[in-house]
C-alpha cells in the first residue's frame, strides 16, 4: 500500500536554505557555455520560486542539461573530466531533484522521495563538491533518508527481521592451507614506535590485533537491519561478476536494499555483486562515525604528501575475489566482520607476476595465483608468496606496491584506509 508524505512544501524550503551562496551556483553554469548556460540559470531561478506551478517545459529543460552533462562526462576517460563540469552536474542534479519533488508535491509518496534520493546520490557519485556549498547535496540526502527511514521503521520487510550477520561455516575452506608461502607476521597493539620501525619503514606487512576493538562498526554492523536503515535507499555502484579482469564483469548502479536482496544473499552458482572500492563514508556520513582512522596513518615518508587517508568500503558475500594487483599507497584492510584470505607478493617480484600490458590494468597480474598456468607464466614459479588468514576485528598492513590477491570466505564488511 502507497504511503502518503505531507511535509513536501516544508521539505522544499529546507532543502532551498542549504544553499549558502546561489552566486557559486550560478557562475559554475558558465562552464556550459552561452545557450546551455542561459536555460541552466532559468531553471535555477524557478528553483528558488517554488510556490509558482513548474511547467512540464521546465523538466525537460534539466533533463536536457543533464543529458548533455552526462555525454560529456562519459567520454574518455574519468580521470580527464574536468572539476568544473562534475560540479555542473551537482547542480544539475540539485535542481532535478527539486523539480521532481515539486512535480510529485500534491500526490508525494515514500516511493517518490527514494526517486529523489537516487537523483541526490547520482550527483555525489558523479559530481564534484563546491567549494562554499560544499555539502549541499550530502545534507539533501540526509534530509530525505530521515523522512524515508521513518516509513522504513514502521514497514521492516521479513528479509530484515533476523539480519545479523551469520559466518557460514562451509565456506570455511582455507584456500590456500596448501600453497607453499610464508605467513605474514602478526602483532597484538603494536605501539606506533614499534609499527613504524619494523613494518613501516622496511616496507613489510603484518597483521594487527587488537586495534578496532573500539569501533562501534564492529557491534553495529553486523546488525544488517541498521545498515539498511542508515543506507538501504542509498545509491551506489555495485561490481557485477567474479574480478574485474574477466570478460563478463560489468559495474551497475542500484540502492544498498536491492544489492542485499540480490547479491548479499549469494547461492553457490549466482552471479556475484560486490560494492567494492566505494567512497561510502563521504556519501553516508553517519556511518563514517561508526569507524576511526588508525593511527598508524600518521606516519609517513613524504611529509609534504601527507593528508587524511581514502576510506573505502567493501561489502558483499562470500566467494568475492579482488585480483592480483597492487596499490600506488599504503594500505590498511580492515575486517569488520567476516573473513578473508590473502596472497602477497613483494614489488621486487612483479617481473615475475606478468602484469597486463596498457595503463589501465598494468597494476593487475594476469597470473590466478591459485591456480597459476606455468605454462603460459613459467616466470611465476620464482616468486615467493606470503599468505594471510584476516579474521574479524584484525587489519592487514598492506604496503604501497605490495602484490595482493583477495578472497572473501564469508559475507564481509572491510573497509580500506589509503595513504602516503
Amino acid at each position: 500500500m502507497a504511503v502518503r508524505f505531507n511535509s513536501t512544501e516544508k521539505l522544499i524550503r529546507e532543502i532551498l536554505d542549504l544553499v549558502e551562496c546561489r552566486d557559486e551556483l550560478k557562475d559554475s553554469a558558465r562552464t556550459l557555455g552561452c545557450h546551455l548556460s542561459l536555460i541552466f540559470n532559468e531553471c535555477l531561478e524557478e528553483c528558488f520560486n517554488y510556490k509558482e506551478l513548474l511547467s512540464n517545459k521546465s523538466i525537460l529543460k534539466i533533463d536536457s542539461i543533464i543529458d548533455a552533462i552526462d555525454d560529456a562526462i562519459n567520454i574518455g576517460h574519468w580521470s580527464d573530466i574536468s572539476v568544473e563540469l562534475r560540479r555542473v552536474f551537482t547542480l544539475a542534479s540539485f535542481v532535478k531533484t527539486l523539480f521532481y519533488l515539486r512535480s510529485h508535491k500534491t500526490n508525494m509518496k515514500i516511493e517518490n522521495l527514494r526517486e529523489a534520493l537516487q537523483y541526490v546520490d547520482r550527483g555525489l557519485l558523479m559530481g564534484a563538491p563546491f567549494e562554499i556549498n560544499s555539502e549541499l547535496l550530502t545534507k539533501v540526502a540526509e534530509m530525505l533518508t530521515t523522512h524515508i527511514r521513518k516509513y522504513f521503521n514502521e514497514n521492516i520487510g521479513p528479509l530484515y527481521e533476523e539480519a545479523a550477520v551469520k559466518t557460514d561455516s562451509c565456506n570455511h575452506k582455507f584456500l590456500f592451507e596448501n600453497i607453499k608461502a610464508c605467513e605474514v607476521d602478526s602483532l597484538v597493539l603494536p605501539s606506533l614506535e614499534q609499527f613504524n620501525r619494523l613494518y613501516f619503514e622496511t616496507q613489510h606487512p603484518v597483521k594487527l590485533q587488537g586495534c578496532i576493538d573500539h569501533w562501534p562498526a564492529k557491534k553495529k554492523w553486523k546488525d544488517l537491519q541498521y545498515l539498511l536503515q542508515i543506507g538501504g535507499d542509498r545509491t551506489v555502484p555495485v561490481e557485477i561478476g567474479t574480478q574485474y579482469v574477466d570478460e563478463n564483469w560489468s559495474q551497475r548502479l542500484m540502492t544498498i536494499r536491492e544489492f542485499v536482496e540480490k547479491y548479499y544473499f549469494k547461492n553457490e552458482g549466482e552471479m556475484t555483486g560486490y560494492i567494492a572500492q566505494h567512497n561510502l563514508f563521504d556519501q553516508i556520513p553517519e556511518l563514517r562515525e561508526d569507524i576511526c582512522i588508525p593511527e598508524y596513518c600518521s606516519l609517513s615518508k613524504d611529509y609534504d604528501k601527507s593528508c587524511d587517508p581514502e576510506i573505502n568500503c567493501w561489502f558483499g558475500p562470500a566467494g568475492t575475489v579482488s585480483s592480483l594487483h597492487h596499490d600506488p599507497k599504503n594500505n590498511f584492510l580492515v575486517q569488520v566482520y567476516g573473513m578473508k584470505q590473502i596472497l602477497l607478493f613483494a614489488p621486487q617480484d612483479t617481473q615475475y607476476l606478468y602484469p597486463f600490458e596498457g595503463s589501465l590494468l598494468s597494476n593487475t597480474s594476469q597470473v590466478d595465483p591459485l591456480i597459476p598456468n606455468l605454462e603460459i607464466y613459467p616466470n611465476f614459479i620464482h616468486s615467493k608468496m606470503f599468505k594471510c588468514l584476516l579474521k574479524e576485528g584484525e587489519m592487514l598492513f598492506i604496503p604501497q606496491k605490495w602484490w595482493h590477491y583477495v578472497v572473501a570466505l564469508d559475507k564481509s564488511f572491510s573497509v580500506s584506509f589509503w595513504w602516503q
